[in-house]
């Protein structure tokens, strides 16, 4: 009897024994099983990177206004009568005190010599307004003559914006019919008093190389520079990321990305200036930005 029970006793000894190793083997398969689960779960998000540089960048403010001749005069009549001799048409060069046309102011039952209609400025007749033949005034225009060998380009700045355009400023001129085509401009002249009528103040400006292929009458697109800046933290403004709190970048710091807080100046377009928070040579995530957080794992693309 005793040597049957030790046999039982063994036998649950190596059982026991068994069990246990199997389950200790167990626990340690699980563990590096949840390791390497661990492991494979850290994902790396693809972003794309350009390096901080120092640069240049302007502010400015866009209006619209039209070219114009620096000079242009309405020719009148100094009688009344019927306009007998019209000597010009448009597009012909005069000079100042050349006879353009004539007028006769005779009445029935009596004959008076012509008067003599003069051009009071040297330059292109632009438009002539009345046919030969007509009755005309001391009040109606015979002709229209222009400088148009000094062009302007006239325009009006509202109440709000009057402080940001000064004589000398420079500007940046599209014209409609020149497309992907820019053309540099100064201020030349700037009212001393603002129309009580549109709440806006007269600006004139001039291109700072005349083209003959500008003419008076088209429309000009100027964006006058306001500010200008020359070595300056210079960034793409979408990679800034913007709330409540203030304004953030990230940046690329091992294989991390960290985020940085940064203070913007002056913004045109697509470039901001940045005024702390950064400096030349950071490497500075722009593409995939919106998807991290502070600390988050990066691998750098190209896209």
């Amino acid at each position: 009897m005793k040597k049957r029970n030790a046999v039982i006793i063994a036998a649950a000894l190596i059982a026991c024994s068994t069990f246990t190793s199997c389950t200790r083997i167990q626990t340690l398969l699980n563990k590096e099983k949840q390791e390497v689960v661990q492991e494979e779960v850290v994902i790396s998000t693809p972003v794309g990177i350009s390096t901080v540089e120092k640069g240049s960048i302007t502010e400015f403010h866009k209006f619209g206004g039209t070219v114009t001749a620096r000079d242009s005069v309405t020719i009148l009549p100094d009688a009344a009568g019927k306009l007998v001799n019209l000597l010009v048409q448009e597009g012909d060069k005069v000079s100042k005190d050349q006879i353009i046309a004539e007028v006769d102011p005779s009445r029935a039952g009596q004959n008076y010599k012509l008067s003599p209609v003069k051009s009071t400025l040297e330059g292109t007749v632009t438009s002539v307004p009345v046919a030969y033949g007509a009755t005309v005034s001391p009040a109606s225009p015979v002709a229209v003559v222009q400088t148009l060998d000094d062009l302007e380009i006239s325009f009006s700045v509202i109440e709000k914006y009057v402080t940001l355009v000064d004589e000398g400023k420079k500007a940046i001129v599209t014209f409609d019919a020149f497309p992907g085509e820019e053309f540099a401009a100064t201020i030349t002249f700037v009212s001393p008093t603002l129309d009580t009528a549109t709440r806006s103040r007269s600006i004139k400006a001039k291109l700072d190389n005349p083209d003959e292929r500008v003419i008076a009458g088209m429309y000009a697109r100027l964006n006058v520079i306001t500010t200008e800046k020359n070595d300056v933290i210079v960034i793409p403004y979408s990679a800034v990321s913007v709330t409540n709190s203030g304004s953030s970048v990230f940046v690329l710091d091992g294989d991390k990305a960290r985020k940085v807080d940064v203070e913007i100046g002056i913004r045109q377009g697509n470039e901001a200036e940045i005024l702390s928070g950064l400096q030349a040579g950071d490497q500075l995530v722009t593409r995939g930005q919106t998807l991290l957080t502070d600390g988050a794992s990066v691998r750098v693309i190209n896209y």
